[in-house]
């Protein structure tokens, strides 16, 4: 049977989840704006709609959507896909209310979040998918379609919207911390950027690879 999947939301995240399933699964791509849907769907090689009936033929449905939209979208997606289906809420901060997980028993809801940043990711950085289901099988099934990720594991999803506050947060106040230390250098606004972009972004992303030189060793002992 051909694995299908419909990627529910053709923004950031919905694109970078798009873009590491397997060649060989069916793609369909919903949003309500059409030409957003159309243009992932070409760069995929799938199938666009902005009409959510056409999840109906999905093995898998990964709901990629703003927090306040997840709920509603999950809750016709019990009403719209077939028995054994299951459905990914990979959008970091949405909790899916409990009457949904008991609407249809013969599809699964899943927690499935993103440790990542899309952008980052898009360009050849890690993420990984936290996947809250201890059920062996359905973790497989989620892990073939996931499989361009760097890591795919099963774990308390709920902890990755943490992991990424923190960072995100410590991320942007290392990097308002540099400008206002440099802008009274009186210095081009472009050093600064390139400062911001290269330096900083590059030592963190050498911290993280255990790649740093002797002086910045030596500033973390």
């Amino acid at each position: 049977m051909l694995n299908c999947t419909a990627v529910i939301g053709a923004g950031r995240m919905g694109t970078v989840i798009a873009a590491q399933l397997p060649e060989g699964t069916k793609k369909v791509i919903i949003d309500n704006d059409l030409d957003k849907a159309r243009r992932l769907a070409d760069r995929v090689g799938g199938i666009a709609s902005d009409d959510l009936e056409r999840a109906a033929e999905a093995n898998l449905a990964a709901v990629v959507l703003p927090t306040v939209a997840v709920n509603q979208t999950v809750n016709l997606l019990l009403d719209i896909l077939k028995e054994g289906a299951l459905i990914l809420n990979m959008a970091t901060t949405a909790r899916i209310k409990t009457a949904l997980l008991d609407k249809n028993r013969s599809v699964s809801v899943v927690d499935a979040k993103i440790i990542g940043h899309a952008a980052s990711i898009s360009k050849g950085e890690p993420g990984i998918v936290v996947v809250d289901c201890e059920d062996a099988d359905k973790f497989d099934r989620i892990k073939n379609q996931l499989n361009g990720f760097y890591r795919v594991v099963q774990g308390d999803a709920s902890r990755v919207e943490q992991i990424n506050t923190i960072a995100s947060a410590e991320g942007i106040r290392a990097a308002v911390t540099v400008k206002k230390k440099l802008i009274p250098l009186n210095i081009d606004p472009a050093w600064i950027d390139v400062a911001v972009k290269t330096v900083l972004a590059g030592t963190i992303r050498s911290f993280a690879d255990d790649d740093l030189g002797h002086f910045a060793r030596q500033l973390v002992e």
